[in-house]
């Protein structure tokens, strides 16, 4: 049995898939910055779908940086750690569905 060719997809469609998102639960499908609800709380940026609300992508900002000092100021991350937790208390409240 000799193995079957590989067909590379077309450009187009190479394209559209590398900048479309897909929503797992419910299949909407739009591009990157199309209409998701993008929410950053806490450098943490989480995407929703639209449709269900389901969380399509959830990714930790990177921090920026400040050469004169060896991380964030300690108020600093208190603040962030109280909004991570708020923002995932809220989302409890918000959609029963959601995963904190």
């Amino acid at each position: 049995m000799s193995p079957s060719p590989v067909s590379s997809p077309s450009s187009d469609a190479a394209r559209i898939r590398k900048t479309t998102l897909f929503c797992q639960d419910c299949g909407h499908a739009s591009p990157v910055d199309g209409d998701w609800r993008v929410r950053t709380v806490g450098g943490r940026q989480r995407v929703r779908c639209p449709e269900c609300r389901s969380v399509v992508d959830e990714r930790q900002l990177p921090e920026q940086e400040h050469p004169d000092v060896d991380g964030p100021a300690p108020v600093q991350r208190y603040v962030g750690a109280l909004s991570r937790y708020w923002s995932a208390w809220t989302t409890l409240f918000d959609d029963p569905r959601a995963d904190c």
